[in-house]
């Protein structure tokens, strides 16, 4: 790796291109985005001035994006107006500029009385602003309308002019339809004095830069009041006040179908909850008035506050499913209204300040002022080829089959798809970076392309992000930042990263079989069982093909680059890729798809499979399916931690992709959250690297990870291992500076109040456990365990849906790859039986399999009576001493037969224990169900 010990300052922005323009628009929030618009249609010279490296970097990003309908504000107000009229510009700008807008209607919910008086007064207001489509309705009708609102709801104010926006991208494509009409942009141009002149106002950027402008739009946000103060006689004072919010996974975005908001106070909208126009659900915001007006980090308490206050909505809210929180700071006016227009002593200087809301719905309307009244001031003519429409952007993940193959014969990018959980494809991010705003930090590509913003946040794709980055703008990854200037995101990469990227760019082939007419066996993933059961169906006859999102098979194994993989399999000690050869040697006559990825599968008689690859969109059909998708880590944004969002947060499978794939190393000093089996590994490899590894800490009182890995990595290298701790705060601006971290109550597992202390890191690795990837199982109707996340399954492995069939991490997490291959054997030689047999059900009739006292899952969930061996794979729920693990049978007449039983010294809920059991067809006619459980070992039970 290169010897570069500090980052360089991030990727090059270009400047101002001349030294006067006519105006000059600060801030590229939502209004000075809508602003540069309508003034683009003008004859004059146009200059926006953005302090941050990206659009929306305040109010606009972390924002509800509510497009609302105008009942909520004064009677007579700016707000009024603005937002009145902002409504109904929506839909025409959502036309002509292509983004995202749903007119998905709004109810504002009351629990009482009091509340429907209150509901009746905001309907006359609305009426009174000008609002159509408004009507005051029971609880049995807006529970009628969304099935999941609480019982306590008595009554609800029905809004269906209410709308939902990306707000991002409403001030993307309004930028870009500027810069697309001669408007120039320049970012990093911090604004730091402001001087009225004779004809106009000089502008003073931090760094020593001038500018200078006939008219000045202010549009800085939170900043508005320090721009306006150093031109106007009379001040502005605004407070920030920052929201936090809580954003569910897409598969609650179907909870709501409508914005449901709760009876306003003097506070404000208080806490709603909405679905977005990506498919999430989000709950939010809070409302916390604070000194500074840049901090964006989240607090314990507000976060706690919203979900109690979401639950008056939603009795069901809680922190299961939540994949982030965030927070955003809005304007607030001591005036209570919009400052918006020229002040009496500052002609040529227009004020769009103290937006708070609904300063996002009424942004269009205000623009349409602004540049009306900024024209009469300069006296500026009408753009005469001024274009009002830009191409919507294509999405990948919003094509439908004919569209995605038309999408891949223009570029084989297309087929590459880099964000599996947004389905974001290696085209989308490339168009971005040569696109007409420029891309400074990875941030603009999350929100550009939706890449990161799944329920991973970036676990898989983030190292990805980084190498295309790297080839396409030349610079290396030590100079690529998350989204402010110092958010560095590596410290160190390989010499000649950038050039190496762009020829391995060149040299990549395509090499992806023409698809049989039917498959029997179709297996999708790469990893231990997917080449496992892959290998295992072909040696029983069937024809088989093998599909892998990656270049090369091998899953995660691929970064494995320590021992202890083989043992079992091979009986030899072999490292992850060593181990991943071996397999992959095994698998003549299968027909490998690298680079694939199964974007759906429809079950039917033939399963059919959509595909897409660097070669195109394809249709596989089987006669079995494979499902070998390994899982996914449990990200920082699922974790409930508060705080800041700098750069230096990874997940261990992250950080281990970086050092052991890419040749970067993530940071200098890290605190490792967790002890799983790879954040211990991390551990090790970190401190090789040359990190300093402050400590391993642990929410619960006992290892999560196998006790070999303890001894291996931490104790031999002299690194702590906290139990009971765990990080309840992360704090950093930029890159991450310091974690506070709280001793937990090992009852509760909650953090104690009182015992934080606070760590200095630049780099916190989350080891908190694996989710079975099951995404395309639960497209298909594939029942799901709600405690492994893995299918429910059958002793063959056989899905709910007949011919499907599950194993490895994508069933249940491993400990092993040697015991995930060997479910792969048996998945693969079920699905090729199932295939060749066409589908006859397995003899004897099915029992279910129950976890019982102590163990947490058991897998499969069904046997079928046929007098085979079948191995039961379960976890226990607790540390456990001197105990006898049983599996028995619950009979019909109340008693119990034991099928097997085993004492065992010790056992931990990081190690999978198994039991071989053997259910004749007589004993499952009498049994009511088979339970595993942990007893005490001098404890007896059943028969023998």
């Amino acid at each position: 790796m290169s010897e570069d010990a500090t980052p360089s300052l991030g990727i090059a922005c270009p400047g101002i291109a001349r030294g006067e323009y006519d105006v000059a628009i600060i801030g590229a929030g939502v209004a000075g985005c809508c602003c540069a618009r309508e003034l683009a249609r003008t004859s004059g010279s146009l200059l926006v001035l953005e302090a941050g490296d990206d659009i929306a970097c305040g109010a606009t990003r972390a924002n509800s994006g509510i497009v609302h309908a105008g009942y909520d504000p004064e009677p007579g107000t700016l707000k009024a107006r603005y937002n009145v009229e902002g409504s109904r510009l929506y839909p025409m700008w959502a036309t002509e500029l292509g983004f995202s807008y749903v007119r998905n209607e709004s109810l504002v919910v009351g629990f009482d009385e009091r509340d429907e008086r209150a509901l009746v007064a905001l309907s006359l207001r609305g009426a009174e602003n000008g609002v159509e489509g408004l009507s005051v309705i029971d609880g049995e009708e807006a529970r009628r309308l969304e099935p999941n609102l609480s019982a306590e709801v008595t009554c609800a104010l029905r809004v269906r002019t209410g709308g939902i926006c990306d707000p991002y991208e409403v001030a993307l494509t309004a930028l870009e339809n500027a810069v697309q009409n001669g408007a120039e942009v320049v970012f990093d141009a911090r604004v730091t004095s402001l001087e009225r002149v004779r004809g106009g106002y000089v502008i003073g950027l931090a760094g020593g830069g001038r500018v200078c402008a006939r008219a000045v739009v202010n549009a800085a946000g939170v900043h508005s009041a320090e721009l306006h103060n150093l031109v106007c006689a009379r001040k502005l004072q605004i407070t920030p006040v920052r929201g936090d919010y809580l954003l569910y996974d897409p598969t609650f975005g179907p909870t709501f179908s409508r914005t449901i908001f709760q009876v306003p106070t003097t506070a404000g909208k208080g806490v709603l909850v909405s679905p977005t126009v990506r498919g999430n659900l989000f709950v939010g915001p809070s409302a916390e008035p604070q000194a500074d007006a840049d901090s964006v980090a989240t607090s314990r308490r507000g976060l706690t506050a919203i979900l109690e206050g979401a639950r008056r909505t939603w009795p069901q809210a809680s922190s299961r499913g939540v994949i982030t929180n965030f927070a955003g700071v809005r304007a607030k006016g001591t005036g209570h209204d919009f400052v918006i227009g020229e002040p009496d002593d500052a002609p040529g200087f227009f004020d769009v300040a103290c937006l708070e809301s609904p300063g996002l719905t009424s942004a269009p309307a205000v623009a349409v002022d602004i540049a009306r009244r900024v024209a009469r001031r300069l006296d500026l003519g009408a753009r005469p080829d001024f274009e009002p429409r830009r191409a919507p952007r294509r999405r990948l993940a919003l094509m439908d089959a004919d569209q995605r193959a038309r999408a891949m014969r223009e570029d084989p990018a297309w087929g590459h798809v880099v964000c599996r959980c947004s389905r974001v494809s290696e085209h989308e991010v490339v168009r971005e970076l040569h696109g007409t705003l420029p891309v400074l930090c990875l941030d603009a590509l999350k929100w550009r392309t939706a890449a990161t913003m799944g329920r991973c946040h970036g676990g898989f794709c983030t190292p990805e992000l980084l190498r295309i980055v790297s080839r396409e703008l030349g610079v290396e990854p030590s100079r690529i930042e998350k989204r402010l200037r110092g958010s560095w995101m590596v410290s160190r990469s390989r010499p000649g990263y950038a050039r190496l990227a762009a020829a391995a760019s060149d040299e990549a082939a395509v090499g992806v079989p023409e698809p049989a007419q039917v498959y029997d066996v179709v297996v999708v993933g790469g990893g231990a069982a997917g080449m496992a059961a892959a290998a295992s169906a072909r040696a029983a006859g069937a024809t088989v093909a093998l599909i892998d999102r990656e270049a090369s098979l091998g899953g995660i194994m691929r970064q494995c680059i320590h021992n202890g993989f083989g043992l079992k399999r091979f009986s030899e000690e072999l490292t992850g890729p060593e181990f991943a050869s071996r397999e992959a040697a095994l698998l003549d006559g299968v027909d490998v798809w690298s680079s694939s990825s199964v974007l759906a599968l429809h079950p039917g008689a033939l399963h059919e499979l959509e595909v897409v690859c660097p070669g195109g969109a394809r249709s596989v059909r089987a006669r079995s399916v494979v499902l070998a998708c390994g899982s996914r880590e449990r990200g920082f944004g699922a974790l409930g931690i508060a705080g800041d969002r700098p750069s230096g947060i990874y997940t261990a499978g992250s950080a281990q992709a970086l050092i052991n794939l890419h040749g970067c190393l993530p940071g200098r000093r890290a605190v490792i959250l967790g002890s799983g089996d790879i954040g211990l590994i991390m551990a090790r490899r970190m401190t090789l690297e040359g990190m300093e590894v402050e400590g391993v800490y642990e929410l619960l009182d006992h290892p999560s990870g196998l006790k070999r890995n303890i001894v291996q990595c931490l104790d031999d290298f002299g690194i702590p291992l906290h139990l009971s701790h765990t990080v309840v705060s992360t704090h950093g601006a930029g890159r991450l500076e310091s974690v506070d971290i709280a001793a937990v109550d090992p009852a509760t597992r909650r953090a104690i109040e009182g015992t934080e202390q606070n760590v200095a890191c630049d780099t916190l690795v989350l080891s908190c456990g694996l989710i079975p990837e099951n995404e395309l199982a639960r497209e298909a109707g594939v029942a799901l365990s709600p405690v492994t996340g893995g299918a429910l399954v059958d002793d063959r492995l056989e899905t709910s849906i007949p011919g499907v069939f599950a194993c490895g991490n994508a069933l249940h997490v491993h400990d092993l790859a040697d015991l995930a291959a060997a479910e792969g054997d048996a998945a693969g030689a079920a699905g090729a039986s199932s295939a060749r047999s066409g589908r006859v059900a397995s003899s004897g009739p099915v029992v279910p399999v129950e976890p019982g006292p102590g163990v947490r899952y058991v897998v499969p969930q069904r046997l079928h009576g046929g007098g085979c061996p079948v191995t039961l794979s379960f976890r226990v729920s607790d540390v456990a001493r001197d105990v006898s693990l049983e599996a028995v049978a619950e009979l019909a007449d109340g008693g119990e037969m034991t099928l097997r039983s085993r004492r065992a010294r010790v056992v931990l809920p990081a190690e999978m224990e198994r039991l071989e059991v053997t259910v004749s067809p007589e004993t499952a006619l009498v049994a009511s169900r088979v339970v595993v459980r942990v007893a005490s070992a001098n404890q007896k039970r059943g028969d023998a």
